[in-house]
């Protein structure tokens, strides 16, 4: 009887950590998506524009943030000499950053997470030879790219690299066989019946 109940016990366990690895990321990022916190506070991206050889500061361009989840954009003035942008007034959410420099538009590697009432700062070397990895809707098509200069690009959580995810799938498949398997031993069991 014990190890019937041992069973049993083994049998929930695998379907609640099968459960929890298939949809915790995903809730993790349906909560981030939907937080109130979203709409509110004005935070600020800062730092400088650089050319090409990430030393030489880059005069006459301006930066775009632009609200992935609205599409509204907010520019920053025309850099001066010293190549110094800021972007203000920006509510808490997730940014493409564009610069515009020449007449030519470069993409950030990487979209911004900005938290309420957060200033970032960010300094970005203009790459026309590294194509853009992706294009933003509304915008020209890009010249190239702007990479981070002085710092290194964020990194992706574990869960959502491909590694990551591997994980999760043969997480959840043991689970699974391990679910079969137990529901497979308890119909093999014969139950005490009276005479």
């Amino acid at each position: 009887m014990a190890n019937r109940r041992f069973t049993t016990a083994r049998s929930a366990l695998a379907v609640v950590v099968m459960t929890c690895l298939a949809l915790g990321p995903a809730l993790t990022d349906l909560h981030a998506d939907q937080s109130p916190m979203a709409e509110t506070g004005h935070g600020s991206i800062r730092g400088t524009l650089y050319q090409t050889d990430e030393s030489t500061r880059l005069a006459g361009a301006k930066v775009t943030a632009i609200n992935v989840r609205t599409g509204k954009q907010y520019v920053s003035e025309v850099t001066s000499d010293n190549g110094d942008y800021e972007v203000e007034n920006l509510p808490a959410g997730t940014y493409d950053v564009v610069i515009e420099a020449g007449g030519s538009i470069f993409v950030a590697d990487h979209i911004l997470d900005l938290g309420p009432g957060e200033s970032l700062s960010r300094s970005y070397s203009v790459q026309p030879q590294r194509p853009a990895n992706r294009a933003i809707a509304k915008m020209p098509p890009p010249k190239g790219s702007a990479t981070l200069v002085g710092e290194s690009a964020p990194q992706e959580t574990f869960w959502k690299t491909t590694r990551g995810k591997a994980v999760i799938v043969l997480l959840s498949a043991g689970a699974a066989v391990a679910v079969y398997e137990a529901t497979k031993s308890n119909k093999n069991e014969a139950s005490p019946s009276t005479p």
